[in-house]
């Protein structure tokens, strides 16, 4: 329970918060707050503060659009976290909420209320330059060649350009007009011209390396490891439970984790345990090591043990790419069967039903990961032996050397790592009590060859979740405001993996949805299932849908329609419209706006990616216009084998996957019409299938209570409200 000094705390400060900014007192942001603060005051401890209590405090809370979600939270969140000595690992979807939380409303909190506490941005070593890989490729030396030949074209050797950039790199850290974060250098930096001088997984020698005291990385973690607030992501989250805990962030069993944006929680969980190997790069890769293995023992030579570890290293690969080039055939011999993965037909794939894989298939699954371990061991002994010289620079190999050639060691063990996860997958028989894994097969051209892909992914995150977050964290709070499908949390908890004890609660937006926004559907004349009608149809609707000097956001589910849309208007109105292949999110958004704010009609055609994290509000955007129910691929491996699954325990797929999905999907879009208790407008959705399918009407009672209308796609005829 919350002691009485906490509770009059949190009023308090969220007291002064609304005195001293001026703003009027809400009751869905008061009501979050106090949900929060009694769900987090349940948990039990023991003396030492450590959770005593069988699950951890949950609380999951769809907030609607308006409520201000994050300053609830956060209120709510910190001052507890401080009275149990609790860290707060605040995780948003996005990058655009995370400088938002960072730079506005933490400050903004700060600097309003009584509240005091520090606060840090948290990023993966992948947002950091390494110093020593700076440091190598501005001199180049065997290590660096030897990286360029073991990733061949994934890594090239950096041109005079590339070379420029990086001495300017330098000068701005000398200069401390730099701290080494990718997202603060002012250009644009491809990814290939960041990864060479990127921190990666595997290569990092941590407090061995000679530029550890200057690291950008574990700077910017010290500051981390002080604050009483961590800002991070989802991603980075995932990423530190997946190394056990504690890794990157603080210990989960010492953390209140905040999920923001938490309904893509389940769908980056999956990606975060999943796995996969191409086999063609795979027999590349092992073909280069066992050269860079040659030219190691030429420099090494002097200390024997080493020399001894890099031949038995490389005779593993050897071995291990003779026996993978031994079985390729098992898997080459699937392509027969193998269905249309994309539109041009050029890449195939192979999914297995329920992800059950055949008995000579595990069987070769299980005797390639043999071989891969072997190889994983030798290069681990490798690296211990680089770690020794790195420590003690009295060694055969002088620790300058040793430093250089442990990236390169590095990242083969890491390559190792993962290929032993994706065959021991394909190895074992899931478990039935259990969600299956998905697994599958995909064909891709490569020159006059094929590129063979195996790949393993969980169906659904929630055994993932449940191993990793749930039972070792402290407690967590989860919040957006689409976490419902078909008016339940139903959806979410079940591909989250949430346990019975969680708290649900739905705090409805304070805009008069009815009265300011209009859903239209028409009657007839757009049905998907004849997908070149329907694309049709959209042609000659949109010029009608759309008003003159404002602004408009078309919706897509699939980059084909969208295109054959945009072809198939006339000159006048490609004039009016920005696409999102074009140019890169801000790019749009900012000529958007330059449009609208100089009396212009604007149209911005996306796909689901642009279906949230944008705010258009105003004139901005006036009407939302979706093509169709956004309905997931019907041959995604993943899906597909939910579907199986789920067919399998006697229940529908369709609805209890897909409707609710398309469900949480046509809300976020519908989302990006009202931005503020001043905004108006329509949503048309061009999917007769809404009035006449039996999933229609649940799908339609899910949206927000807009005012809902019906017509018949010509320009004369009135639209009918129902």
């Amino acid at each position: 329970m919350l002691s009485e000094e906490l509770k009059k705390t949190i009023q308090q400060n969220y007291s002064t918060l609304v005195d001293n900014k001026n703003l009027q007192n809400r009751l869905g942001q008061k009501q979050m707050i106090a949900e929060i603060a009694n769900c987090l005051g349940s948990v039990e401890m023991d003396a030492e503060g450590k959770r005593i209590s069988p699950q951890p405090a949950i609380c999951v809370i769809e907030a609607g659009t308006g409520i201000g979600k994050t300053i609830a939270y956060l209120l709510s969140v910190i001052p507890v976290a401080q009275a149990l000595g609790k860290k707060v690992v605040l995780a948003t979807a996005t990058v655009a909420l995370q400088e938002q939380v960072m730079n506005k409303d933490i400050p903004d909190l700060l600097k309003h209320s009584d509240m005091k506490f520090t606060y840090s941005l948290a990023k993966g070593r992948g947002r950091y330059l390494c110093l020593s890989k700076l440091d190598n490729v501005l001199k180049s030396n065997s290590s660096q060649d030897a990286m360029a030949d073991l990733y061949g074209l994934e890594l090239e050797d950096p041109s005079a350009a590339d070379k420029a950039l990086y001495q300017d790199m330098l000068d701005a850290l000398i200069d401390n007009k730099w701290k080494g974060d990718r997202d603060d250098w002012p250009r644009v930096l491809t990814d290939p011209q960041w990864r060479g001088v990127a921190v990666e997984k595997g290569q990092c020698s941590g407090n061995r390396c000679s530029n550890f005291s200057n690291c950008c990385f574990f700077r910017s973690r010290n500051n981390m490891e002080k604050a009483d607030c961590i800002v991070a992501n989802h991603d980075l989250v995932l990423a530190d439970l997946s190394l056990g805990g504690g890794i990157i962030l603080p210990p989960p069993e010492e953390c209140i984790y905040i999920f923001d944006e938490a309904h893509h929680l389940p769908v980056k969980g999956i990606s975060h345990f999943s796995h996969y190997i191409r086999l063609k790069a795979t027999l590349t890769w092992l073909d280069r090591i066992t050269t860079i293995f040659k030219g190691m023992t030429v420099e090494m030579g002097q200390d024997s043990e080493l020399v001894t570890q890099l031949e038995r290293a490389r005779l593993a690969a050897d071995k291990t790419r003779a026996v993978l080039q031994e079985h390729l055939p098992l898997f080459q011999a699937f392509a027969d069967n193998a269905e249309s993965a994309n539109v041009t037909g050029d890449i195939t794939q192979h999914t297995f039903d329920q992800g059950i894989v055949t008995e000579e298939i595990r069987e070769t699954s299980h005797n390639i990961l043999l071989e891969f371990r072997d190889l994983e061991e030798r290069l681990s002994k490798i690296t211990d032996r680089l770690k020794d010289f790195m420590e003690n620079d009295a060694g055969e190999v002088d620790r300058q050397t040793a430093e250089n050639w442990f990236p390169v060691i590095g990242i083969m063990l890491t390559r190792a790592e993962a290929a032993i996860a994706l065959w021991r997958s394909f190895s074992i028989e899931d478990h039935g009590d259990y969600a299956p894994n998905a697994r599958w097969l995909t064909y891709r051209p490569l020159g006059a060859d094929t590129e063979i892909t195996l790949s393993s992914s969980p169906v659904i995150a929630a055994d993932a979740l449940t191993d990793f977050l749930w039972n070792e964290c402290f407690a967590a709070v989860l919040t957006s405001a689409t976490l419902t499908a078909l008016g339940t949390f139903n959806f979410l908890s079940m591909r989250s993996g949430l346990h019975d004890e969680t708290v649900f609660k739905q705090i409805g937006s304070p805009f008069d949805f009815y009265n300011k926004g209009t859903l239209r559907i028409p009657t007839q004349g757009f049905d998907p299932s004849n997908a070149d009608a329907h694309t049709q149809a959209i042609i000659e609707i949109l010029p009608e849908l759309v008003e003159e000097n404002k602004g408009a956001l078309a919706l897509f589910s699939s980059r084909r329609q969208m295109q054959l849309v945009l072809q198939g208007m006339d000159e006048a109105f490609q004039y009016k419209s920005l696409s999102q292949d074009d140019h890169s999110k801000q790019e749009l958004i900012r000529l958007h706006k330059e449009r609208v704010d100089k009396g212009q009609t604007s149209i911005i055609f996306g796909l689901a990616s642009l279906t949230e994290g944008i705010d258009l509000p105003g004139d901005y955007c006036t009407q939302v216009i979706i093509a169709k129910i956004p309905f997931s691929v019907p041959n995604d491996p993943v899906e597909k084998t939910l579907g199986e699954w789920i067919k399998g325990q006697g229940k529908n797929p369709f609805s209890e996957i897909s409707v609710p999905e398309a469900s949480m999907r046509l809300i976020q879009a519908s989302g990006r019409l009202l931005r503020t208790e001043k905004d108006s407008g329509s949503i048309t959705i061009l999917d007769e299938r809404l009035l006449k399918k039996f999933y229609g009407k649940g799908i339609v009672n899910s949206l927000p209570p807009y005012k809902v209308e019906t017509f018949i796609p010509t320009a004369a005829v009135p639209a009918k409200e129902i």
